[in-house]
């Protein structure tokens, strides 16, 4: 084998090599997705980046968190990976406010390397020090859980927990959060300031896509045909006939 063969083998090498470096310009961004219900605490939490993903060109870093309250339940959804979304900074706000069933975002979208690296909860945290929610109790009581229907909502994990003063309409919904390699469908039930659909202003929340759908629990109260059954064991079993069928 002649020395114009291996030349021709060492530049077939290097274009290999350099094929599969990222192109100029392109970001290195975390990808990582969260569905977390069982034993969720805000000061334990941690979101585990074990994996990271070369963007496309001009695409930046993105990474958005859920925490789900409802009584003494908690749940974590969240999505990280590659957008082609603007940059914008940290924001941190309730898509539903409390009391009652609560929901908290932060989102951003960066562009520098490796800079979606939130591990835990302490943007929450600090928005949860500077919201004040009224805890006086009423005589409303609800079933209450968050989570899948197979697991933290099988009936015997549903509470029944007093509501609010200011949140004593019971609520029971499935959702559905899709983004990437993000697909978590879970039941969320509690109490409510009132019977409309909490997450109703919102198709998308960062990349991730939300659908929210009464379940029949809540169409029979609206329509005034209310199954016949009565009390939080009723009110359980009918929450647990879910809207979606994957």
């Amino acid at each position: 084998m002649g020395p114009q063969h291996w030349s021709l083998v060492k530049l077939l090498y290097l274009l290999g090599t350099i094929s599969t470096l990222p192109l100029a310009g392109a970001l290195l961004c975390y990808e990582a997705t969260a569905s977390n219900f069982r034993a969720v605490t805000l000061h334990n939490w941690k979101w585990l980046l074990l994996r990271s993903k070369v963007c496309q060109m001009r695409e930046g870093c993105e990474e958005t968190l859920l925490f789900i309250e409802t009584g003494t339940q908690r749940g974590v959804v969240g999505f990280k990976g590659c957008t082609t979304a603007l940059s914008y900074p940290r924001e941190t706000s309730y898509l539903v406010s409390p009391p009652g069933i609560s929901i908290a975002s932060t989102s951003r979208v960066c562009r520098s390397y490796l800079c979606n690296n939130l591990t835990n909860l302490q943007p929450i945290v600090q928005l949860k020090a500077n919201t004040f929610a009224s805890v006086e109790a009423s005589s409303q009581s609800c079933p209450t859980c968050v989570g899948p229907h197979t697991e933290e909502c099988l009936p015997n994990f549903v509470s029944i927990e007093f509501c609010p003063e200011e949140a004593s309409s019971c609520y029971s919904s499935t959702l559905k959060f899709k983004a990437g390699s993000l697909n978590s469908t879970f039941l969320l039930m509690g109490c409510a300031h009132d019977y409309q659909n909490l997450l109703s202003d919102y198709r998308s929340i960062g990349s991730i896509r939300v659908t929210e759908v009464r379940n029949i629990l809540e169409r029979a109260r609206l329509s005034g045909t209310e199954a016949s059954c009565r009390g939080p064991a009723c009110g359980i079993l009918l929450g647990l006939l879910l809207a979606f069928r994957d």
